[in-house]
């Protein structure tokens, strides 16, 4: 569907190539300029999707043989999402949200061909925003080609592919274009290897290509911009757009950079020496000459000299076949005994016209051993949460919010969720799809089948899982499916049904003995403690229990040494639940230990009572609450004061196991009625003294 469109004319071809003509080197090559676009609302047009609409703008440069657009003061409300699509789609950005992919309001569209890029804004039915969520639009206009690929070849370029012993090196190299000032410009670079080998998506480049962080968050990275057969044509490339400031040495012309975006599947890491090779080390460059697609050249390393500045800062080179030219910058020189870098370029007479001039490499070694990039390029960065790389060594993580998490190919991340059973735990991740397509799983326990997997997102997920095991533990096994690093953020709740006696009417019915009970996850009962109570009105996270007496004495329930946490205890009688917190006949806060509460009260045989166990305080946990009762003396079946020939008959009706409450007839609390109990009856006959 077309959109309205911004057109900008055509650009000073004229000056813009004087002024090229003019800046001093070494400079990176200049690719295009930039113009500042004044947009509204109103310039664009709404189209109503499903769960919004969208706002659509075109920008066209006319003329120009590429174009990239660049937003500032980016802020989008929560739902919202940006995208930047070039050309005629052949880059797309986005999804966009929040303050962007660098969280500092800035995003970048991609390089492309043609003159036209478009901005669409989706806006869901949820938000009401009418104004734009951005601040300014720069345009890049493009005027060198850098996108006629075939087209490109010069007589002095040499095809890398015809080189099988080079494949890896070339497999490592890129041309990047970046935005800077006012300009777009380009240079080669290449993946760079750490000690530890573990795929750290480290680019070095040149120091005058690269030098401060927004540079760097606007590269554009092309892989595989060569031919697929010696001497053939070109096959599928690789762009990837953004990357970090890591380190950078101006006294030798080199940066380090991360790529944040996903890397090629064939991507290689190039080995790397922290010495300087003597002179005559046969040498070779991998490069974009001219912004063309790869190229090899061929050289013997020179006597130190001045060519770009101090000779200690440089290794000068003589080519013996190939050259470099503009845009050639930042690209490597590998020692040919063992294909190690050992120079970025940095300037040079050197061109497909004067093929006996030297170039100037900066000294990758002073980079490392006194630019500090020796730290860098032990390994990469990782998280506070490790080491967590395999279930064994899961992270044991409380509920709430982990952030600047990193996972990586070869060193995935698990964690150790507490989720009780019958809880169910809610995760959210957040991550960039782009740069790593990021997969998660639940565990009940190492090497079980999974109880959940996450695949096939974009960027960002939520999603829940009721905990059916018998563990209070779920294992989170967080992963990338094919990339190589990702960085991402989670955060998990856990709710947990509240007990089946939580409230008086689901109240558990318990006899004489333990009953075991846990507050952790109940809720705070409606009915007010009466005013006279012992710890006052304050009754928290309680449950219920029902208790029918089977003799007439006193009742005893008590906590104490029986629970972790401070409990409260308050009795109520009655056949149905009380109404009323004048019905309670009992309480107790702390009776021992200024912790458990313990209390007593008169009963009679057949009378039901409510027993309410929480705290004072909002807390609450596992525990026990013990149940007795004194009777008159033992025997005394019915509570009469006498034991006679109706209680040995009440005796005679409960012969054998105990199977429900009450089992008043087992005098001995062995569970079962037998000749001892009726022993023990007989041995008290009479009234009770």
């Amino acid at each position: 569907m077309p959109a309205p469109a911004i057109v900008l004319g055509d650009i000073d071809l004229f000056s813009v190539y004087q002024e090229d003509e003019r800046t001093a080197q070494p400079a990176p090559m200049r690719i295009g300029v930039s113009e500042e676009v004044m947009a509204t609302v109103g310039d664009g047009q709404w189209v109503n999707v499903d769960g919004g609409r969208v706002w659509r703008l075109e920008i066209t440069g006319m003329g120009a043989t590429f174009n990239r657009l660049h937003l500032s003061g980016v802020m989008l409300a929560p739902g919202e999402k940006l995208y930047l699509i070039s050309g005629n789609g052949e880059g797309v950005i986005g999804p966009i949200e929040a303050r962007g992919e660098f969280e500092n309001g800035e995003a970048w569209g991609m390089f492309a061909p043609g003159e036209t890029s478009r901005i669409e804004w989706f806006v869901p039915d949820s938000s009401n925003s009418q104004e734009l969520p951005f601040e300014s639009v720069d345009y890049t206009h493009g005027y060198r080609e850098i996108f006629a690929i075939e087209a490109q070849e010069a007589t002095c370029d040499q095809d890398p592919v015809c080189f099988a012993t080079w494949a890896n090196e070339s497999k490592a190299a890129a041309r990047m274009t970046f935005t800077s000032g006012g300009g777009s410009y380009l240079c080669s670079g290449q993946l760079m290897a750490t000690n530890a080998a573990d795929e750290t998506p480290y680019f070095s480049t040149a120091n005058h290509c690269i030098s401060v962080q927004s540079e760097a968050n606007s590269c554009q990275f092309l892989f595989n911009f060569r031919n697929t057969t010696c001497n053939g044509t070109t096959g599928t490339t690789n762009n990837v757009v953004g990357a970090d400031l890591v380190k950078t040495y101006l006294t030798s012309d080199c940066t380090l950079m991360q790529i944040r975006a996903t890397l090629p599947t064939t991507a290689y890491w190039a080995g790397w020496m922290s010495t300087n090779p003597a002179t005559s080390t046969a040498s070779t460059g991998i490069h974009f000459p001219g912004g063309r697609k790869m190229t090899i050249s061929f050289c013997n390393k020179a006597a130190a000299s001045s060519i770009c500045g101090t000779s200690t800062q440089w290794s000068t080179v003589s080519w013996t076949s190939g050259v470099t030219e503009g845009g050639s910058s930042g690209s490597a020189l590998y020692q040919n005994s063992d294909k190690k870098m050992y120079g970025v370029l940095t300037c040079g007479a050197s061109s497909c016209t004067n093929t006996t001039g030297k170039d100037g490499y900066g000294r990758w070694d002073n980079a490392v051993n006194a630019g500090g990039f020796s730290t860098s390029l032990a390994a990469g960065t990782d998280d506070v949460q490790e080491p967590n790389d395999s279930c064994a060594a899961a992270k044991a993580v409380a509920a709430g919010t982990y952030t600047a998490l990193v996972v990586k190919r070869l060193d995935e991340d698990w964690y150790a969720l507490t989720v009780p059973p019958t809880g169910t735990v809610t995760i959210t991740e957040t991550f960039t799809h782009g740069n790593g397509d990021i997969d998660t799983q639940l565990f009940s326990t190492c090497g079980a089948t999974a109880l959940v997997s996450r695949s096939g997102r974009v960027s960002n997920d939520s999603f829940t899982y009721t905990n059916t095991t018998s563990s209070s533990t779920i294992l989170m096994r967080v992963f990338l499916y094919s990339d190589t690093r990702n960085n991402y953020s989670f955060s998990y709740s856990v709710t947990v049904p509240a007990p089946a006696n939580n409230e008086c009417a689901g109240a558990t019915l318990i006899g004489n003995g333990d009953a075991a009970f846990d507050t952790t996850y109940a809720t705070n009962s409606a009915l007010a403690v009466a005013a006279g109570c012992d710890g006052g009105t304050s009754m928290n996270k309680d449950v219920w229990m029902k208790y029918t007496a089977p003799i007439t004495g006193n009742a005893t329930a008590t906590t104490c040494g029986l629970a972790s946490f401070d409990t409260r205890l308050v009795v109520y009688p009655g056949a149905s639940c009380p109404t009323s917190s004048a019905n309670s006949i009992a309480c107790n806060n702390d009776a021992c230990s200024a912790t458990t509460s313990s209390v007593t009260w008169a009963v009679t045989a057949g009378s039901t009572w409510y027993i309410r166990v929480g705290s004072t305080a909002n807390v609450g946990g596992a525990g026990t609450l013990r149940l007795s009762e004194i009777v008159p003396c033992l025997g005394d079946l019915d509570g009469d004061n006498e034991v006679n020939s109706a209680d040995v008959g009440g005796m005679l009706a409960q012969f054998g196991d105990c199977v429900a409450f009450p089992c008043v007839a087992d005098l001995n609390g062995d569970t079962v009625v037998n000749s001892e109990d009726l022993g023990a009856l007989l041995g008290n006959f009479g009234t009770c003294p």
